[in-house]
């Protein structure tokens, strides 16, 4: 393959066919990981192709097409390792689909989440699995549709009727937290974390918290809601505003993992410990609230399980857009999963807590 100054040229998919004994429409479907070649065949055309040393460029075969093999995955907060734990399990799913990822982190910043979601319009994204930034405005998913782009919301809901969204049922996860608790016999219980109105996951998890109290015909007394941070820091800060209540709860639930782990810290600096002194309960279920000091109950929603269900939804809207149906919510049935934060029995405000295993209990 030499052009007309003699110079080697670059092989073509002409090449490869005449190399792998096929037509060059099969060389062109087997380079863009379509499913409807046969293995044995697609193997014999990617042997032909490294053989003669083609390389596939990917950037002309997306200007070509309007579209690449990349799919954009947009995170909110990547320092706290539920959406890390989501990512693995979208990985898990689109690189044996023949896709990319393009992840970015936008920290909770609208503008940072606008030029990475432009960015991704630029370089042709297949699709995009978004977890949206705070105050995020409920038109970018229909803008996101405009350009063409196959959508799922994931975790954190938008008012969009015709968005795909994947998320945990944080009523029933958040019901099934203070339940827990309840059970143990505690009745003062508090709730740590962000409960401004205008955030939805926020407004359901306190609505789960407010149905268990109420189921047990218990009251809510409203300086028990403490504001804080989905985060350590949130924890922490947290914990310290209980602490300079007058009547303070015996035990919490907190809004994720993150502020729940935050409250442990903070109880190990003041000399206190989870579970005797204050029983926690954690959302969202990542590895690392095994590994904690003391282990935290949680209330699991499948973090990966998530990424995987968000991203074959995501491949199903790709491959089939002929086929659109009504958008899809699909919500993870939450699980309890109970460790030593938690697993002492209250009987009341002079008996000590009793002392438990470190296992965690299966239900």
């Amino acid at each position: 393959m030499r052009n007309l100054n003699g110079r080697k040229s670059a092989p073509t998919i002409n090449d490869i066919a005449d190399e792998a004994q096929v037509s060059k429409s099969t060389v062109s479907l087997v380079l863009k990981n379509s499913p409807k070649i046969k293995l044995k065949t697609a193997e014999r055309v990617l042997l032909a192709a490294k053989k003669l040393g083609y390389v596939y460029n990917r950037s002309a075969a997306s200007l070509r097409q309007n579209s690449s093999n990349i799919i954009g995955l947009v995170f909110s907060d990547l320092q706290n390792p539920f959406f890390v734990e989501l990512l693995i399990g979208a990985e898990r799913i689109l690189p044996k689909s023949g896709f990319t990822t393009f992840m970015a982190h936008t920290n909770e910043n609208l503008a940072t989440q606008n030029h990475v979601l432009n960015s991704m319009r630029e370089h042709n994204v297949a699709g995009i699995i978004l977890c949206a930034a705070l105050n995020t405005p409920n038109t970018v998913p229909s803008t996101i549709r405009s350009w063409g782009i196959p959508l799922v919301v994931a975790m954190r809901p938008l008012e969009d009727a015709e968005s795909d969204f994947v998320g945990p049922n944080n009523i029933e996860g958040m019901t099934m937290a203070t339940h827990h608790l309840i059970e143990r016999g505690h009745t003062r219980i508090a709730f740590i974390g962000r409960h401004a109105s205008s955030y939805i996951v926020s407004n359901q998890r306190i609505q789960g918290y407010r149905n268990a109290m109420a189921a047990a015909h218990l009251p809510v007394n409203e300086d028990w809601i403490i504001d804080a941070g989905p985060s350590y820091d949130g924890g922490r800060q947290g914990l310290a505003k209980l602490n300079a209540l007058t009547t303070r709860p015996t035990a919490t639930v907190c809004y994720n993992d993150a502020v729940a782990l935050g409250v442990l810290s903070e109880l190990d600096f003041l000399g206190l410990r989870a579970g005797r002194d204050l029983a926690v309960v954690g959302f969202d279920g990542v590895a690392g609230t095994a590994h904690s000091s003391p282990p935290l109950t949680t209330i699991s929603i499948g973090p990966s399980h998530l990424g995987e269900v968000a991203s074959q939804l995501l491949l199903e809207r790709i491959r089939t857009p002929e086929a659109r149906t009504e958008p899809i919510t699909y919500l993870s049935t939450p699980r309890l999963i109970i460790r030593q934060s938690s697993s002492s029995t209250f009987f009341s405000e002079n008996d000590a807590l009793l002392p438990t295993k470190m296992n965690d209990i299966p239900l």
